[in-house]
């Protein structure tokens, strides 16, 4: 008898109808002729061929079968999800998402080398000799393993989080890329638009310039027009708005109304105190960001939770530096190895993680 483990089945993309009966026309016809593509079983329970192995069983037409070996459930899951990549013509998004499920399994199954390696008295947790996994994938080789870019991984993994925390945004652009209504870059920017340096709103697409996408057309305009006016340029005199000064000569903060001491505020925005420029941000983020939130008790207020949603911000906004600090000097010919990348990223992640353990 040959089972069927509904886990496994939900690891494969399923046929599309017209995929399905095709297959359902040709196995009638001509029967299961190809036996150089077995049913694959592990433990009697099959892991690769549940369509063919219905339309046989239902139409009563003979099959061949392969036993393979695994040392764990996890392991099975793996050689599963990776067949899917050989055999499959699928689109990036699905593709993304396969591998996405690869990352938690990659790292269950270290793990359990390990502990088997320790448990035999290696001098080391993981063997030389052995193809072990190692116990992080970072984006990039996930988007390897895909064929697919390091950022439509990231995206995706954006998309599908929010999915499954019932944003129905997210739930609504997954199925229009899908569907391919949108694209994956488009429906991640609903979800997670990119935020504006100098105004604070979410910028749309294509108001940005492509060589700095992180400000409005019109915001990076005017404060080009501010900088050609501290230089005396021609054009000073269109610049939009005037930065007010206490009686003392201090800047009056755009926000609090305050003046602005010396040292207190961000290099690039002078017109603003440091905490009140990550409060604002904070407060637009989760605007923009969490749409679903409204004006309930769900919404953390207290000090202690705007501390730690500054510090995510803070966190977020590093790593965007540290990519663009790194590309830069990648025109120079100056790389990081990939040990050392890895690195910098499980020390973001860390970092992530210990903050967001914060509680009120």
């Amino acid at each position: 008898m040959i089972a069927i483990d509904s886990e496994f089945q939900s690891l494969i993309p399923p046929l599309s109808d017209d995929e399905y009966d095709r297959l359902e026309k040709s196995l009638v016809k001509n029967g299961y002729q190809d036996w150089r593509e077995p049913i694959i079983t592990w433990n009697g329970t099959i892991i690769d061929g549940h369509n063919r192995y219905n339309i046989c069983d239902e139409h009563g037409i003979k099959f061949r079968t392969m036993e393979m070996e695994f040392e764990s459930r996890d392991a099975a899951k793996i050689w599963i999800i990776e067949n899917q990549f050989k055999r499959r013509n699928l689109k990036p998004y699905d593709r993304s998402v396969l591998a996405l499920q690869l990352e938690p399994l990659y790292a269950a199954e270290a793990k359990r080398r390990q502990t088997a390696s320790l448990k035999r008295g290696s001098e080391s947790p993981v063997s030389q000799n052995s193809d072990e996994r190692e116990p992080i994938r970072t984006d990039e080789q996930l988007a390897k393993l895909a064929g697919t870019s390091r950022d439509t991984i990231r995206k995706v993994k954006v998309i599908e989080t929010e999915a499954a925390k019932g944003n129905q945004t997210a739930i609504d652009a997954r199925e229009a890329v899908k569907s391919g209504e949108k694209s994956i870059n488009k429906a991640y920017t609903e979800i997670r638009p990119r935020i504006c340096t100098v105004c604070g709103k979410p910028i749309l697409d294509g108001d940005c310039y492509a060589h700095d996408q992180n400000k409005h057309k019109a915001c990076a305009s005017t404060e080009t027009e501010l900088n050609r006016g501290k230089r005396g340029g021609r054009k000073a005199n269109r610049v939009l708005t005037k930065p007010q000064y206490a009686d003392d000569g201090r800047r009056i903060c755009s926000i609090c109304g305050e003046p602005i001491d010396e040292g207190a505020h961000y290099q690039d925005k002078l017109g603003m105190h440091y905490q009140c420029g990550l409060k604002h941000y904070a407060e637009v983020q989760r605007q923009y960001r969490n749409p679903t939130i409204g004006d309930t008790s769900e919404v953390l207020t207290h000090d202690k939770a705007e501390l730690r949603d500054s510090l995510l911000l803070v966190v977020q906004d590093m790593g965007e530096t540290l990519q663009a600090t790194i590309g830069r000097y990648v025109t120079m010919s100056v790389r990081l190895s990939q040990s050392e990348q890895s690195r910098i990223v499980k020390a973001l992640e860390a970092l992530t993680k210990t903050i967001e353990s914060i509680k009120e």
